[in-house]
C-alpha cells in the first residue's frame, strides 16, 4: 500500500511540475503581449505549485530555469543571499 501511495504522489508531483511549467510559459507569453497583471498571476500560481511538489532537483531543473527566465521577464529580483 505504501509503495502505491508513493507512486501516486510521485506521479502527482510530476504532473504539478508540468502544470507549473505551462503556467510559466503562459506568463512569458502574457509579458510579450504586455499583460503584466495576468502574467504575474500565472507566475504566482506556478510558484505556489512548485512549493508543494517534491520533485528531485535533477527533474526540477528545467522548470527552475523557466522560472528564472520568467522572473527576469517580470523584472523580479531574487533576494541577496548573505554569506556567513
Amino acid at each position: 500500500m505504501r509503495k502505491a501511495l508513493a507512486r501516486m504522489r510521485a506521479k502527482t508531483d510530476r504532473e504539478l511540475c508540468i502544470l507549473a511549467g505551462r503556467k510559466l510559459e503562459q506568463a512569458l507569453k502574457l509579458m510579450e503581449a504586455r499583460n503584466r497583471r495576468e502574467a504575474m498571476a500565472s507566475y504566482e500560481f506556478a510558484q505556489r505549485l512548485l512549493t508543494v511538489t517534491q520533485i528531485p532537483t535533477l527533474n526540477r531543473e528545467p522548470t527552475e530555469e523557466l522560472l528564472a527566465r520568467t522572473e527576469a521577464a517580470l523584472g523580479l529580483e531574487k533576494p541577496a543571499v548573505v554569506a556567513a
